[in-house]
């Protein structure tokens, strides 16, 4: 059994798997939103009210869970770095890497915790490509304490962006090693983009326009306040509002967010020879909202899917009687992407 549990700025969501032989099951999973300004920026202000929350989470979905893996969003505490190195005859690979990443400013400090994943390796030139990330202590352990004083007891710490390409790559697979694919998780507050080549993780950046970007857009348009506008979002009361005004908003702060969408693409291509995104896979709320992916997809060429992460995965009938909607399951993607991991 793992239990993948996402804190994130706006709601709490929580996955358990059955590791089965052939194929894992969904046992166990649910969301509870967050009382407002509990975690503002990644930074936990109300430790009691998250505490309370994932109390609640857990009562309601399996009051047995004890051990979870949680994630650090990579927008908040986590550093990150691709580094080429040679293997030395004598030297473990261990040692010769933390060697090497202590020479390098991001990592030349005493309060980070730091790890470490060889993507490619070269036997015949002895060439190696590390992915290096560091955790800042201070952040990591506020999570940490606040989800043991819920009782619970960290077992893994992941990356919002590795448990998404995890996701990923399980429901959909690898069939082109050149295919270069960008995840993009449209959270409340930010908007992270990972890129993978051949599936395999390649960098992450950030993106400031998200959900609460297009809310905020709405309530101006239309004097409405922040329940309306969220409501709108989801398509509910859309018979109030003018449909032509309301897509014009939408489309508005698409494009808003496509800019910045564009600077990451540009990061990226620039770093590998002109590599063009061939697909563009999305998530959490903001993957939701109305034409969303049909924007992304005619703005920036190229195919645009959002992600079901449970899509491939067998659930447990008792459990869920009924079909999870897909608007529901995206939201899961990174609880689903730890959830997956065997530990």
């Amino acid at each position: 059994m793992t239990v993948g549990l996402d804190i994130g700025n706006h709601s709490i969501k929580l996955v358990k798997m059955l590791h089965r032989r052939g194929s894992p099951q969904l046992v166990a999973a649910g969301i509870h939103e967050l009382k407002p300004e509990t975690i503002v920026g990644g930074e936990i202000k109300n430790k009691e009210a998250l505490i309370e929350a994932i109390t609640t989470l857990i009562h309601r979905t399996d009051s047995g869970i004890k051990e979870v893996v949680m994630s650090l969003s990579w927008s908040y505490g986590v550093l990150g770095d691709r580094i080429h190195l040679k293997s030395q005859k004598g030297t473990a690979d261990e040692e010769l890497i933390f060697f090497e990443a202590g020479q390098r400013p991001p990592f030349d400090v005493e309060n980070i915790t730091l790890d470490y994943k060889i993507l490619r390796r070269n036997v015949e030139t002895s060439d190696m490509e590390v992915l290096l990330v560091a955790a800042k202590n201070q952040v990591m352990q506020t999570y940490i304490d606040a989800v043991m004083e819920a009782g619970l007891r960290p077992i893994v710490i992941d990356v919002d962006a590795f448990a998404f390409a995890n996701a990923y790559n399980y429901t959909v697979g690898v069939s082109d090693p050149d295919e270069v694919v960008a995840l993009i998780n449209i959270g409340d507050n930010l908007t992270n983009i990972s890129f993978l080549k051949g599936g395999v993780y390649h960098s992450t950046r950030d993106v400031s326009t998200a959900g609460d970007y297009f809310v905020k857009y709405l309530m101006r348009q239309f004097k409405i306040n922040r329940e309306q506008a969220t409501a709108l979002l989801k398509g509910r009361d859309a018979e109030k509002y003018d449909p032509a005004q309301v897509a014009r908003a939408i489309e508005f702060s698409c494009e808003e967010l496509s800019l910045g969408i564009d600077l990451a693409f540009q990061y990226f291509q620039s770093s590998e020879k002109n590599a063009k995104v061939q697909k563009i896979i999305l998530c959490g709320g903001g993957a939701c909202i109305p034409n969303v992916p049909e924007f992304l997809g005619r703005r920036h060429d190229a195919q645009v899917l959002v992600l079901n992460p449970l899509a491939s995965i067998p659930k447990d009938e008792e459990m869920f009687p009924t079909p999870i909607p897909d608007t529901v399951s995206t939201l899961l993607t990174v609880a689903v992407g730890m959830a997956l991991r065997k530990v």
